[in-house]
């Protein structure tokens, strides 16, 4: 239905080099968000969208080793959404990613700046690591009924009705040398000690996943700086799978997202990475021998 309202066709997003005029993506996202009851939803398609830069043919350059020079190639490309609408500024110990006002004409101008944010965020996450994080953002459109999934999906303190909408983050990043295909960075020939946790280690990373993918064991495996073989087989020595924890992990997710009655069972479904709400219960119904709507019952009655 998105696709009707905006005058596009699924058909359409087949084609590898679609340029969808931003008045129609806004129709997109607006109808989008409101089919999927996902006030964050443009957020989620920057974070998602932003993770998968070589995906875009937007990954680092061979002569982009440090952060700052990856990051200024993807912000440089013209006319293309949200690139084009990002900007960049360094003072002193900050860095700051900004978003531009977008024209009054354009619907769901909400969610494409969150979308913008997002596909920042996604992106910094790829170039350095796991471990990178935000000291804020700020947005400058009002707050969504629940402001708290703002700042658990960008896992960093989120304003609203601000000025601007930005985020800031440690200018020393940009100095650093982009993270590799294998987890390590561009310049580091070295393979990295192994951590003697490495359960600690993979659970940390899939703890701090955007929760917009499955994360898959070679993704994982390349952050820690490890072939997914080894992972699997380390992993194996402390008597677990990496399937298993990552099981464990969304099972923990799906029950505190369930816990809040206003947020529905296909948004906690879309969350995880699922493609629909009847794979998610299915998923579920494994991991506790409920549904979701059943569970959430339970938990409501105090039984959970």
């Amino acid at each position: 239905m998105a696709f009707r309202r905006s005058g596009l066709s699924r058909r359409s997003f087949a084609q590898p080099q679609l340029i969808v005029p931003l008045k129609r993506l806004g129709w997109v996202f607006r109808s989008a968000a409101a089919a999927t009851a996902q006030a964050e939803f443009g957020l989620l398609v920057g974070l998602r969208a932003g993770s998968r830069l070589t995906d875009w043919g937007q990954g680092p350059a061979p002569s982009d080793t440090q952060v700052s020079a990856a990051l200024m190639r993807m912000i440089s490309l013209p006319a293309i959404f949200p690139n084009a609408f990002l900007t960049f500024s360094v003072s002193g110990n900050t860095c700051t990613i900004g978003c531009l006002a977008l024209p009054d004409n354009i619907v769901a101008r909400d969610q494409l700046a969150d979308c913008a944010m997002g596909f920042a965020t996604g992106a910094l996450r790829v170039l350095c690591g796991p471990r990178w994080r935000a000291r804020a953002f700020h947005f400058a459109h009002a707050p969504p009924r629940d402001p708290s999934r703002h700042a658990a999906l960008l896992q960093a303190p989120t304003s609203f009705n601000s000025n601007v909408t930005a985020m800031e983050f440690e200018s020393a990043w940009l100095e650093r040398d982009h993270v590799g295909p294998r987890g390590q960075a561009s310049g580091d020939v070295h393979e990295p000690p192994l951590h003697q946790d490495l359960v600690g280690e993979v659970r940390a990373v899939l703890a701090s996943w955007n929760g917009v993918d499955r994360p898959s064991a070679a993704t994982v495996a390349s952050m820690l700086g490890l072939h997914p073989r080894t992972l699997n087989r380390l992993l194996g020595k402390t008597g677990t799978r990496f399937n298993r924890m990552l099981g464990d992990t969304r099972y923990e997710t799906a029950q505190r997202m369930l816990r809040d009655p206003a947020t529905p069972v296909v948004s906690v479904a879309w969350s995880l990475g699922y493609a629909d709400a009847s794979a998610f219960s299915r998923a579920f119904r494994r991991w506790s021998g409920m549904t979701p709507s059943e569970w959430r019952r339970a938990a409501e009655s105090g039984a959970r």
